[in-house]
C-alpha cells in the first residue's frame, strides 16, 4: 500500500515537472496570459461605445451636410429669381435712356386681382410722384396701358389686354422706309386690331407698330408690337391689321410711366 502511494506521488511529480518544462520552454507565463486576455476583453467592451459614438457623429455630420446642401439649393433658386429681377430692372433702365425726350417714372406692381388679371393692376406711385390720369404705361419697353384712379400713393393701370377697353390709339406701321397710319382700337384672342389703314399697300408680317404722338395721351415712338397678318373686316370691305403684342401681359412686375415733356 505504501509502495503504491509512493508511485502515485512520483507520477504527480513527474507530470508537474513536465508541464513546468513545457511552460518554461515556450516562455509562457500564466499570469500574463490571464492579464492579456483580460485586457483584450476590456478593450473590446470599451471600444464598442466609442465605435457607436463615431457612427453617431458620422450620422450627425451627414445630416448637417444634407441640410447645408438643401440651403445651398434654396440660395441658388433665390439667386436665380434675383437675377431675373435685376435683368428686368436693367431693361427698364435701358428703356429710360431711350426715352430721354420724355419724362418717365419707374414703378412696381403692388396689386393684381386674379379676377381682373387682364384688365388692370395697381402700382406704387401716385400724384406725390408726379403721376396723373391718362399717362402712358410701358412694361419691358412696350406700351401696355394708361394710368387711372390716381391717388397720392398709388395708381391703377388700365391694360390694353382688357377686351372692353376702348383704346383708339393713333399708330403707325413701319416697314421698308414706309409709314402707314391707322387706329389701334381693340384686343381679342391675344391680338390687337388696327383699323383705318389704306387698302392699296401690302403690309408685310413683322412690320413694327408704334405710336404716332397724335393726340393728347401717347408720345410718339412708343413700341406696341409686330404685324401678324392683314385680313378684312366683318363686311369684307376694309383691311384689318392683326398685331402681336411685343410683351406678355401675364408677367408685369415693373413699369415705366411716361409723361409728355412740357414744351
Amino acid at each position: 500500500m505504501k509502495k503504491n502511494k509512493h508511485i502515485f506521488l512520483l507520477a504527480i511529480l513527474l507530470i508537474s515537472l513536465t508541464i513546468s518544462g513545457i511552460i518554461i520552454s515556450n516562455n509562457i507565463n500564466l499570469p500574463n496570459l490571464f492579464i492579456k486576455d483580460g485586457v483584450l476583453l476590456i478593450d473590446r467592451v470599451a471600444s464598442y461605445p466609442l465605435s457607436f459614438m463615431e457612427n453617431n457623429d458620422l450620422k450627425q455630420e451627414n445630416e448637417k451636410l444634407t441640410k447645408e446642401i438643401e440651403q445651398l439649393r434654396e440660395y441658388q433658386y433665390e439667386n436665380e429669381e434675383l437675377n431675373q429681377e435685376i435683368k428686368k430692372l436693367k431693361e427698364t433702365l435701358d428703356i429710360n435712356n431711350l426715352l430721354s425726350d420724355k419724362q418717365y417714372i419707374n414703378a412696381s406692381t403692388i396689386n393684381r386681382n386674379l379676377g381682373y388679371w387682364l384688365e388692370k393692376l395697381t402700382i406704387d406711385k401716385g400724384t406725390n410722384d408726379g403721376i396723373e390720369n391718362n399717362m402712358a404705361v410701358l412694361s419691358n419697353g412696350v406700351l401696355v396701358g394708361i394710368t387711372s384712379n390716381v391717388s397720392p400713393l398709388n395708381s391703377d393701370v388700365l391694360l390694353f389686354s382688357n377686351a372692353k377697353f376702348p383704346m383708339n390709339v393713333s399708330v403707325k406701321i413701319i416697314f421698308d422706309d414706309q409709314e402707314i397710319y391707322g387706329i389701334l382700337n381693340s384686343y381679342n384672342d391675344n391680338l390687337y386690331s388696327i383699323i383705318g389703314v389704306v387698302d392699296n399697300v401690302t403690309i408685310p408680317p413683322q412690320a413694327k407698330v408704334m405710336t404716332t404722338g397724335l393726340g393728347n395721351i401717347f408720345p410718339s415712338g412708343l413700341f406696341i408690337g409686330y404685324v401678324k397678318e392683314v385680313v378684312t373686316d366683318n363686311f369684307d370691305l376694309a383691311p384689318l391689321v392683326k398685331v402681336t403684342p411685343a410683351t406678355s401681359f401675364d408677367n408685369i412686375s415693373y413699369v415705366t410711366v411716361i409723361k409728355r415733356e412740357e414744351k
